[in-house]
């Protein structure tokens, strides 16, 4: 008796942890029954033969119910055999299972800390002037492949600086001030260049479309600021609580081209929640 329970123990734990099998095999694409696994799109997993040799390297492409698509990365792969997730070092980027979530598309909101600089000039001189303000923007993501997305942004953007120096004002005092708010619009380029299994690190860059809404200035003149164009350069984080859900955080620096009366820049400071699905 005891010989017997311990010859089921052994057979218990050397089981494979997953019973996903591949159905059909075709052109370096598998068809995989997923028997009550959980998958998910991103994650590399070994096609192990009946005899327990690792045979191939397969990544899922899709996952649809109870099935699920994967290709060959490495290897061949055939009908039968049975998937096993890799192991994963500490700190591997790119082997193992898949960040939670990457590679879905997903939607969430910032705000953002902003610190502006801008320098601004007349016919009397040219003054330096700083500020903060804070910014709220919703964003929508998707993946073009396993490592380039594409993040497009709108929402309510500010610019507030004020300072003083050797020029007059228009309203006849040498501290200036510009007080601007926008309903910006934009796009960011993204390429995931380091990932783990909760964590997804970015850069990125874009353009961003700025339209007035409230302009008060006593240096700048209002009736010509409608539009500005601005070019952004980022750098993120986006760790992922769970396969669903994640918290951006993300740092610009924006500047605005130059023109016959000012130019600007802007450091921002962003942190959200964000939703794949």
């Amino acid at each position: 008796m005891k010989t017997l329970l311990a010859t089921m123990i052994i057979l218990a734990t050397s089981l494979p942890a997953f019973a996903a099998k591949l159905t059909a095999v075709k052109s370096g694409k598998a068809l995989v029954d997923l028997e009550g696994d959980s998958f998910q799109v991103g994650e590399q997993f070994y096609a192990v033969d009946s005899s327990g040799k690792k045979r191939a390297l397969m990544e899922i492409k899709q996952v649809k119910g109870s099935k699920a698509i994967a290709v060959t990365v490495k290897g061949v792969a055939q009908s039968g055999y049975t998937l096993e997730p890799m192991k994963r070092s500490s700190g591997s980027s790119t082997s193992g299972r898949a960040v939670a979530g990457a590679n879905k598309n997903s939607w969430g909101l910032t705000a953002g800390f902003v610190n502006s600089s801008m320098t601004a000039k007349n016919s009397n001189g040219s003054v330096s002037m700083t500020g903060t303000s804070f910014d709220v923007l919703g964003y929508y993501q998707t993946y073009l492949d396993k490592n380039i997305s594409v993040r497009a942004f709108g929402g309510y953007q500010t610019l507030n600086v004020a300072g003083s120096g050797n020029i007059t004002c228009t309203d006849g005092t040498t501290n200036c001030k510009a007080d601007l708010s926008y309903l910006g619009l934009g796009a960011l380029v993204r390429y995931s260049f380091y990932r783990t299994s909760s964590m997804e690190w970015w850069a990125g860059a874009g353009l961003g479309f700025l339209f007035a809404m409230n302009k008060s200035s006593n240096i700048l003149d209002t009736s010509k600021i409608t539009t500005n164009q601005t070019v952004i350069g980022s750098l993120g984080l986006d760790y992922h609580l769970s396969r669903n859900n994640y918290i951006p955080f993300q740092f610009d620096y924006t500047f605005f081209p130059d023109n016959n009366t000012s130019s600007a820049s802007q450091m921002v400071i962003r942190a959200g929640y964000g939703w794949n699905f």
